[in-house]
């Protein structure tokens, strides 16, 4: 079984435009072996697996939205109007009840989050089941899926004679812009700032683009939208990157690496490669179960400790990257001021590093992001300064919150990561931790 699945059983009814007409079916949505669609029919009480719906405004969302579904990540902020118009289906719309389901993309994996309908809707159609947790779908496998439905739906209009319909002529844009490599970059470039299709003012993709020179595709993935917001003409890129780095920057050189040959062995699980990665380095360092000393994490970097811990980090910069400079080094732009933060930062950055310091450019970056990237940087952090096994050893099975803080202190993080640490291996329940939907 596929993990995504999106198909239609054609069902011509209504009196609608021929378009909505001929495209009318039983839609079925799966993830796994969850049915979105299954819901209650509210006027005939019973219960079905797919819904009435024309095709037609759904094949036109996942169309009229393809560049941002695919390249556009869910913000660190609560989202704006026109992401969520862009990433929940329930924006198809047209006069039809859509289980509320959102699409982010983390450059690597489509994640699905679900919710069911209020018990107390007064709508005709009641939907009955969530997801508890992000599906993860590999981001292929979903471009060949809504691929495949939007397809299938062309089809169906030239069968029955509706023809050179809106539709068939947006996917047409679409996919020769796919083709053309000019023109993907643009149509991605938009997206990673946050613009629909041709939204966005002509000199702030020039301007981004000329980043994207600068940084390589990847690392701009990670930099442009965490710096999407209030982007304008009179606000380029350019604008928003020179407020980061008009601090002061306290130059370093990564001293991490790892055996080629055990790199690409890593998992591709986001999260799991950056535990992997971390315990590699660890037994490197020949750390055993200590937790490692603020000084190793700055020679793991070259930075210098007295000039860091004077530093005062920008109150309004919340990313932190880090620039080439002359000879190897880099500028690093840092933003944490509380001791733990810095030493959850710095190990974001040494994870980067190691795992991503050879992709492209040696730019790198730490954001709000929930990237490939990003989860990566924070699974590698978590598990160099306080590995999973170190720490149930350290706690001996108590999980009560002054044991808690007892751990936080030895390893020198926050609470919140303990508690991350605990939750995600199953070892304790949060309801802090984000479950089942992102806002």
């Amino acid at each position: 079984m596929n993990a995504l699945s999106l198909d239609i059983d054609w069902l011509t009814s209504g009196n609608d435009s021929p378009e909505i007409r001929q495209t009318m079916g039983m839609l079925g949505l799966r993830v796994g072996d969850i049915s979105l669609t299954e819901h209650e029919d509210i006027w005939s009480k019973t219960i079905r697996d797919r819904v009435l719906v024309s095709a037609y405004p759904l094949a036109a969302w996942l169309v009229s939205s393809w560049w941002r579904l695919l390249y556009e990540p869910l913000p660190p902020a609560q989202p704006s109007i026109s992401w969520r118009m862009a990433h929940e289906l329930t924006a198809a719309n047209q006069g039809f009840i859509w289980p509320r389901v959102i699409f982010a993309s983390d450059t690597q994996s489509m994640q699905l989050w679900s919710t069911a309908s209020e018990p107390k809707t007064q709508q005709s159609v009641r939907y009955l089941n969530r997801l508890e947790q992000p599906f993860t779908v590999n981001l292929l496998e979903f471009e060949q899926t809504i691929t495949n439905f939007i397809q299938s739906v062309i089809c169906r209009l030239d069968a029955t004679e509706v023809l050179k319909s809106p539709l068939a002529n947006l996917w047409q844009e679409v996919q020769e812009e796919r083709e053309d490599a000019n023109a993907n970059q643009y149509r991605r470039c938009e997206a990673q700032l946050g613009f629909d299709p041709d939204d966005c003012p002509e000199s702030i993709v020039i301007d981004a683009l000329n980043w994207v020179e600068r940084m390589g595709k990847a690392t701009f993935s990670e930099v442009a939208p965490a710096c999407s917001q209030n982007l304008s003409a009179a606000k380029p890129l350019s604008e928003a990157i020179a407020q980061i780095t008009a601090g002061k920057a306290i130059k370093g050189q990564p001293q991490v690496s790892i055996d080629p040959v055990r790199l690409a062995e890593l998992s591709e699980i986001p999260w799991q490669k950056g535990k992997e990665g971390a315990t590699l380095l660890r037994n490197q360092l020949d750390l055993g179960d200590k937790a490692i000393q603020d000084e190793q994490l700055y020679e793991l970097l070259s930075l210098p400790k007295f000039q860091n811990e004077a530093f005062d980090s920008p109150s309004q910069q919340k990313i932190s990257i880090a620039i080439p400079s002359n000879h190897d080094r880099l500028k690093f732009y840092l933003t944490k001021k509380h001791p733990t933060g810095k030493r959850f930062e710095l190990a974001r950055l040494i994870g980067d590093a190691l795992l991503y310091g050879n992709c492209e450019s040696s730019w790198l970056a730490s954001t709000g992001l929930k990237t490939s990237r990003q989860k990566s940087q924070r699974a590698f952090a978590a598990e160099l300064l306080c590995p999973v096994n170190s720490l149930m050893s350290f706690l001996n099975f108590d999980y009560s919150e002054s044991a808690l803080e007892d751990a936080a202190e030895y390893f020198h993080v926050s609470s919140k990561t303990i508690e991350s640490i605990l939750t995600n291996h199953g070892l304790i329940h949060s309801h802090s931790l984000e479950t089942s939907f992102p806002y």
